[in-house]
């Protein structure tokens, strides 16, 4: 097994999904540098491009990043990002500071 490069972090945060155009409201239940578990209703197709936006209480405005689907199940998805700027990795950082302390 491949070790995960980033540590997960469990959050509860409003994502924004956006896939073929069409956008679908779901949880982000855990997050890291890497990528996020999502709770989803939706099964995207693995390897699907999906566009997410979500805020984090350090990050000025909404993080909007591109994500590729990794793995699915019956009511959740996991993504990883790609493309995370670095303001964005700053603001993330941060906001998992806040978490450990």
């Amino acid at each position: 097994m491949i070790p995960r490069s980033s540590t997960r972090h469990p959050v509860n945060i409003d994502v924004t999904v956006i896939h073929e155009e069409k956008r679908h409201d779901h949880v982000m239940v855990n997050l890291s540098l890497g990528g996020a578990l999502l709770t989803t209703e939706e099964r995207f197709p693995l390897g699907a491009s999906l566009d997410l936006v979500f805020s984090v209480p350090t990050a000025e405005t909404p993080i909007n990043v591109k994500a590729l689907v990794r793995w699915v199940s019956e009511d959740s998805t996991g993504v990883q990002f790609d493309g995370l700027r670095a303001r964005e990795v700053w603001s993330l950082n941060e906001f998992f500071k806040q978490l450990q302390g």
